[in-house]
């Protein structure tokens, strides 16, 4: 880096995307970062989101802005079929790379980034950002420290929110599976990373997954368009530690529980509510209570928090301690932040999950 400030250029920001309302704000309130270009498939867009966001370069192609001399990180946050060809070109210049989840359009894709960046000597970022959430690194601390004791099961049920309609034209390749974006893979796979990375990996897997919905509505226009993707997912299985794990995703919204996930010890349960599945995104509360006494709040002590401004809300929330936790790295020369490895090792527990349904057996 050439400057006292990490220099940012995002790939797919324009004005009112996803981008703009996540990634950036976070950004913009840490200090240590400045956000120097953004690039879009069409020149006005891109200068559009500049002149907005105060970022001085402005591109219509990724080459441009991966090559530029005002860029120390990329940001790649566009639809996950585009991953590879600009996580490549972002490889071959030589940069810092943070890539959305998933990293690659299926594993093979993904291995590849990884062993391009890893010849490079690159580091980089998988944009599974609920393992730096406040939440998730105060709970895995407490298991660890056997707040409940030996964890004995764990239990997630979640809703997936979508694929149950779709609002716009925008987002039917969302549907498709071989699009790489499904309720598997987005809401499920965010949640299952944070999960092994709390309570370990699986030892064993048994999985079902299920097509129930055929069609779903388009908002747009009411249209009836097909739905082509799992949108029930079921995986059951016994973790490194001994634990008994179950873990249930279904599409669309429930009028009961959309998100619970419960950790059952020897000494003790914790309880994680939130109002959606997607907890890489959405707001969720703490609970505990010892053996034979009732739930309690689950404070996370300050030191987990921003001390020195006020986080907005999800998703800036989760961006911004993802952002913090990358600028930590960076500084310590540490890998907290899932890397590329990480990432595919995410995308090689899916394809297991993946396996074991279609197999109809369990996966050791």
């Amino acid at each position: 880096m050439k400057s006292n400030k990490i220099r940012v250029g995002i790939i797919g920001a324009n004005a009112t995307n996803w981008a703009s309302k996540s990634h950036i704000p976070a950004l913009k309130l840490i200090p240590e970062y400045e956000l120097t270009a953004v690039s879009t498939t069409k020149l006005s867009t891109a200068q559009a989101a500049a002149e907005k966001f105060g970022a001085r370069n402005a591109f219509d192609n990724e080459f441009d802005l991966v090559n530029s001399p005002n860029v120390d990180l990329v940001v790649i946050t566009v639809k996950v079929p585009y991953h590879y060809k600009l996580v490549k070109a972002s490889i071959e210049a030589g940069k810092m790379t943070y890539c959305e989840w998933p990293l690659g359009n299926g594993t093979k894709e993904a291995e590849e980034l990884a062993e391009m960046a890893a010849a490079k000597g690159l580091r980089t970022f998988t944009g599974l950002q609920a393992l730096s959430l406040p939440e998730t690194v105060y709970l895995k601390k407490m298991i660890a420290e056997g707040l409940i004791g030996e964890v004995l099961s764990s239990s997630i049920i979640g809703s997936g929110g979508g694929w149950a309609a779709v609002r716009t034209e925008g987002d039917l390749y969302l549907l498709d599976p071989k699009n790489g974006a499904t309720m598997m893979e987005i809401p499920f796979g965010h949640t299952l990373a944070a999960y092994v990375d709390v309570l370990g990996d699986y030892k064993t897997i048994s999985a079902t997954l299920a097509r129930r919905r055929k069609e779903v509505t388009l908002l747009t226009t009411g249209e009836k368009v097909p739905q082509l993707s799992n949108d029930q997912v079921v995986v059951s299985g016994i973790l490194e530690g001994g634990a008994v794990a179950n873990m249930h995703y279904r599409s669309g919204m429930s009028t009961g529980t959309n998100f619970l996930w419960e950790i059952n010890g020897t000494k003790g349960d914790i309880v994680i509510t939130g109002g959606l599945g997607h907890y890489q995104l959405t707001p969720v509360k703490l609970q505990y209570a010892a053996s034979g006494s009732k739930l309690q709040p689950l404070e996370i002590p300050a030191e987990y928090l921003a001390e020195e401004i006020i986080v907005p809300e999800q998703p800036v929330y989760g961006l911004y301690y993802a952002y913090k936790a990358i600028l930590a790295d960076i500084k310590n020369n540490t890998q907290f932040v899932p890397g590329f490895e990480d990432g595919v090792r995410v995308h090689k527990l899916l394809d297991n999950i993946t396996k074991s349904a279609a197999e109809g057996k369990t996966i050791v």
